[in-house]
């Protein structure tokens, strides 16, 4: 198929998905799948803050740890009350973490032992790093259209993706840029799968990663499990709504923390 043909049919997948939608195609959905995917990065931290709910899968179990909380694009700050998951949960430990630009606040609170607060110069993918995972979009090089998926009562454009870090990289601003290119440094050229859930006016509604994105997938669906390499593929989503609402994010004061060992 030549690349008229391709945006063609592209423009008619998208134009049959919504048909059922009660309406025209949404404008943030025109365009070709990747300039759509592209843009949705934008879109979504143009919106300055979000609630956003966080899943780390570490297994098919689904052990990790999940929570919810608030994210300021514009500050670089975030708050989220965590919990683990799966075979993890019975240890019933809790965390906050409280993300001021590079640094970590944790607090972890357990039954079984306690815990006190902390910075830790980690970056926590999926965590913390909710803005660099939107800007990962920037570097999508290729996008299949999948459907359409209801999330909190609306209808989204659901569309998988491979990611280039380094083209992510070179397609954000410069302060963005560190971060993105540490990642390509670190994984090598890989091509890096998502899926992503695009709202009508083209933010993401929920972004789902690999989090190994060297295992060679060529989707992060959730009914694929098993890469193409036969290992079990553990998955990061973000789950992100509420744009715009104030986010209350509380730094700790300086003689509340103690420095993670």
């Amino acid at each position: 198929m030549n690349r008229a043909a391709a945006g063609a049919a592209a423009v008619f997948a998208l134009a049959a998905l919504c048909s059922g939608c009660g309406g025209p195609t949404p404008t943030a959905w025109r365009g070709s799948p990747v300039s759509v995917v592209r843009a949705s990065a934008d879109r979504t931290l143009a919106a300055s803050t979000a609630t956003v709910d966080v899943t780390l899968a570490q297994n098919t179990a689904g052990t990790g740890v999940s929570g919810t909380g608030s994210v300021d694009f514009a500050t670089q700050q975030a708050v989220l009350s965590l919990g683990r998951t799966g075979s993890a949960a019975a240890r019933d430990d809790h965390f906050v973490v409280v993300v001021d630009g590079g640094s970590d606040f944790v607090m972890a609170d357990s039954p079984l032992g306690g815990g006190m607060p902390g910075t830790s110069p980690g970056r926590h993918q999926g965590i913390d790093g909710a803005g660099t995972a939107l800007a990962l979009l920037r570097g999508a090089v290729d996008a299949l259209v999948y459907g359409g998926q209801e999330i909190r009562g609306e209808g989204t454009l659901r569309v998988s993706v491979h990611i280039d870090l380094e083209r992510a990289a070179r397609a954000s601003p410069a302060d963005e840029r560190p971060a993105l290119l540490e990642a390509a440094a670190a994984i090598g050229p890989v091509l890096w799968p998502a899926d992503v859930w695009i709202d009508p006016r083209g933010r993401v509604a929920r972004l789902e990663i690999a989090e190994d994105p060297e295992l060679h997938t060529t989707t992060t669906r959730g009914n694929l499990f098993i890469t193409d390499d036969g290992n079990p593929l553990a998955l990061t989503d973000l789950d992100f709504f509420d744009f715009g609402v104030p986010a209350k994010i509380s730094v700790p004061a300086r003689g509340q923390v103690v420095e993670a060992q």
